[in-house]
């Protein structure tokens, strides 16, 4: 396998692990440790930990080894906000969908997470379409705390699918604001359900 092709494979292997949930927020990563785990040599898992710290999945606090981020409240919500208004922003322009058929299979957040890339990709903005990408992935151990903590969320979640397949701009607007607004009193729980230990 050549360098290239090994980092990519560690790299999706190390960013699976983090969008899953499986290595807990807060908590040390050990490159020897990681590499034993998906059969790979420190080099390449060193090199892909840099680049998850550039997508902001993994923190290397004062240069002196590798994390995984824990949110606190005020940074959740800070988060919450900022994609509240990124998806906002691209509410404005969407259109509706050519096919209006709303897709359920998978989890909630993956259904989440496809359906807000749809809204970006409606606007044919290519840095939109790349930040909501890039909240996609900081919000998906956040969005599988939700399920626990948040009733009804599926329902919420259905519904506001069929609001973005209708490309209605203000109802969008709307479903959206509310969509936030529920997580942002909601930050205590979900936080609270992200530090339970998962596999470390």
């Amino acid at each position: 396998m050549s360098p290239g092709a090994t980092f990519e494979r560690v790299y999706d292997a190390i960013k699976q692990m983090l969008l899953d949930g499986e290595l807990s927020p807060g908590t040390p990563i050990e490159p020897a440790v990681i590499g034993r785990e998906i059969a790979a040599s420190i080099t390449p898992v060193r090199d892909a930990l840099h680049r998850l710290t550039g997508e902001r999945l993994v923190e290397a606090p004062n240069h002196n080894g590798f994390r995984v981020p824990l949110l606190s409240e005020a940074a959740l919500r800070d988060l919450y906000q900022w994609n509240g208004r990124v998806l906002g922003l691209a509410a404005r322009q969407v259109q509706p969908a050519s096919d209006t058929r709303i897709q359920h299979s998978g989890s909630v957040q993956e259904i989440t997470a496809t359906l807000f890339l749809r809204v970006a990709q409606a606007t044919e903005s290519a840095e939109l379409v790349a930040t909501v990408r890039s909240l996609n992935d900081r919000l998906a151990i956040v969005r599988k705390a939700e399920v626990a903590s948040l009733p009804v969320i599926v329902e919420e979640i259905t519904g506001l699918g069929s609001i973005i397949a209708a490309g209605d701009r203000i109802a969008l607007t709307a479903a959206l604001t509310r969509y936030h607004r529920r997580r942002i009193t909601a930050v205590a729980g979900t936080v609270a359900h992200m530090i339970r230990p998962t596999r470390r």
